[in-house]
């Protein structure tokens, strides 16, 4: 293949018309050049494009006669039959890379995820009794690592991969067995004891047991990874014996079973079966519904785990394709796209007959400050006037999509959803109120990833039209967590698979732009906060704290509670098991086709 992409690379750079049999004049020395190579090594290409019979060379003779070269084959076409191989031979980033290197000025990209939109779906696989589902993703998986994944998407493929002791069941918010039939704790919630399954294997075969659990924990306490705050008050951790382990914590905690359920907890085996870090997370292993077959750039492919404890996957496999958001976009992409829940996709118009679900869970999206960096923001007059300008129920109906109703807090309200806001604040009337802030025309940083552009030009706009001048900064979630101490304000989201634990991790996780952003004392005094809600095992007494967290960010105007997103997906009717789990993402492993 790699002839061909040299084909489209003198293509681009000579061909002055498109289609097959354009001819341009082009020296020995300008082909060298434009495959960066030697000439010598530039007439072997251009011997081998010959006998391929995709181009035809005359060698100029004599001073002044320049050599020509005609191309034989259609550039659109040839990068469309290219592509398609690479993404067929699971090489999904080669074949976008190439759409964007050579398909300026052709419709190859939009005929590629025309083709694209096609293949996703169920698939049986051809000689065999296997049912395959292959989704498209929009997003990075950044890792697979428990303790140090940020995003939801990472989370839910975690959840695939690897167990927990406990699960929170998600219909009746009570604790169900995992990998852990039993547990028990001392009277003030201080030391926790969990018995395991026997039997319980690892994708390589090895079966779990309590030093993998000692390891988990240790390493999250000692690794210096983004979720060791979920270990912060560990002692220390021990295997009683193969199958019971032992957790000492330096205070009470009557949440630590919800702790125990979290993906960050997910379970490793001890010394990563003896590999490195780096060896490890290439191909890693845990216990749960699916095992990986293959993860390279652009592709995860999963297969069913045949000895899961919990009962087989119905499916086979699951092909997870990263689409780039803007490739989908262009082509208006929107096939299959929301089997896998994301709540910034819009919604879609789908086939007759099709199935609309809702999750009961909910994303809150924030506009954070950045307390550290001098700037109009060091005004809480001036955060407050930016907090009033945006009117929640204009943005709604303006923008609509996913956005559910205006937030005054981290969790929803139903009861006040609707009400009108009385403290809004016109863009027009604000001129006064900034003067008296102090604000005197600085440049205002707005920075968010891709998937929130809408929101903060929406926001930027209202702002301007007070009189503010606003720099909005798109970043990917890759780079946004490096730029973070060059902005002013940052619009992000935080996922709720349930209130206690999600709210901790979104203000104790290192790297949380919730975290990040607000002022030292602050992020001390949550931090004591959580102890004292973690110490009451009265669940009422619990939420007081967290109110008490949500009145003193409001009060101080360094977080603004924006908007509540709902997730939901559409899905065929002969598709059963389709459920959206609290990271607004289906479960693959009850999923099958009728």
């Amino acid at each position: 293949m790699l002839v061909l992409e040299r084909y489209l690379t003198l293509y681009n750079r000579f061909a002055g018309e498109p289609g097959a049999g354009a001819t341009a004049e082009a020296s020995l020395e300008q082909v060298a050049e434009a495959l960066f190579c030697t000439e010598r090594n530039a007439k072997l290409v251009l011997r081998k494009l010959t006998e391929e019979g995709l181009i035809d060379w005359q060698a100029g003779r004599g001073r002044g006669n320049r050599s020509q070269i005609t191309f034989r084959e259609d550039r659109e076409k040839l990068l469309l039959d290219l592509s398609k191989r690479y993404a067929e031979d699971g090489e999904y980033n080669k074949a976008f890379h190439l759409l964007r290197t050579f398909g300026e000025g052709t419709a190859a990209n939009e005929k590629f995820m025309e083709w694209m939109s096609g293949n996703f779906g169920f698939r049986r696989q051809p000689g065999k009794e296997a049912d395959v589902l292959r989704l498209p993703i929009f997003k990075t998986i950044m890792t697979l690592d428990p303790a140090d994944f940020v995003y939801s998407l990472c989370s839910h493929m975690i959840q695939q991969i690897f167990d927990r002791l406990v699960l929170l069941d998600e219909a009746t918010g009570q604790i169900k067995p995992g990998i852990a039939h039993y547990w028990e704790h001392n009277e003030d919630a201080t030391v926790w004891t969990f018995h395991l399954r026997k039997g319980i294997h690892f994708h390589g075969g090895r079966e779990l047991t309590a030093e993998d659990v000692v390891f988990t924990a240790e390493r999250l306490k000692n690794g210096g990874k983004r979720n060791s705050w979920i270990m912060r008050s560990l002692e220390r951790v021990e295997a009683v014996s193969e199958r019971i382990v032992k957790f000492h914590l330096a205070r009470p905690n009557w949440l630590f079973l919800k702790y125990a359920s979290s993906n960050v907890m997910a379970i490793l085996p001890a010394n990563l079966l003896g590999l490195s870090e780096e060896q490890f997370w290439k191909l890693p292993s845990g216990t749960g519904p699916f095992q990986i077959e293959e993860w390279k750039d652009g592709k995860l492919l999963l297969g069913a785990n045949p000895h899961y404890y919990q009962s087989r996957p119905h499916l086979d496999q699951v092909e997870i394709v990263h689409v780039p958001q803007e490739e989908a976009r262009k082509a208006g992409m929107t096939s299959w796209q929301q089997l896998i829940c994301d709540p910034t996709l819009r919604d879609v118009t789908v086939e007759n007959g099709w199935i609309q679900i809702e999750s009961k869970s909910l994303c809150t999206s924030l506009l954070s400050w950045n307390m550290e960096k001098a700037g109009p923001q060091r005004s809480e007059a001036f955060r407050r006037i930016v907090n009033r300008l945006i009117d929640r129920h204009a943005m709604i109906r303006e923008l609509s999509g996913y956005r559910d109703f205006p937030a005054r807090g981290f969790f929803p309200e139903l009861a006040t959803a609707h009400e009108p806001d009385t403290d809004r604040l016109e863009p027009e009337e604000a001129g006064r109120l900034l003067l008296e802030a102090g604000y005197n025309g600085e440049p205002l940083t707005l920075c968010a990833h891709p998937g929130h552009a809408e929101d903060v030009n929406w926001i930027a706009d209202r702002c301007r039209r007070a009189g503010i001048s606003v720099l909005v900064r798109i970043e990917a979630p890759y780079t946004i967590h490096h730029v973070l101490n060059e902005i002013d304000l940052l619009f992000h989201a935080l996922v709720f698979p349930e209130e206690d634990v999600s709210l901790i991790e979104g203000c104790e996780q290192e790297g949380s732009f919730l975290k990040e952003l607000m002022s030292p004392e602050l992020s001390r005094w949550t931090m004591e906060s959580f102890d004292r809600a973690l110490a009451s095992e009265d669940p009422n007494s619990r939420k007081a704290i967290y109110a008490g967290i949500e009145e003193r960010l409001k009060d101080e105007a360094q977080v603004h509670f924006v908007l509540h997103m709902k997730f939901h997906t559409d899905y065929h009717p002969s598709l059963k098991g389709v459920r959206i789990n609290s990271l607004g993402w289906i479960d693959f492993k009850d999923i099958f086709r009728t």
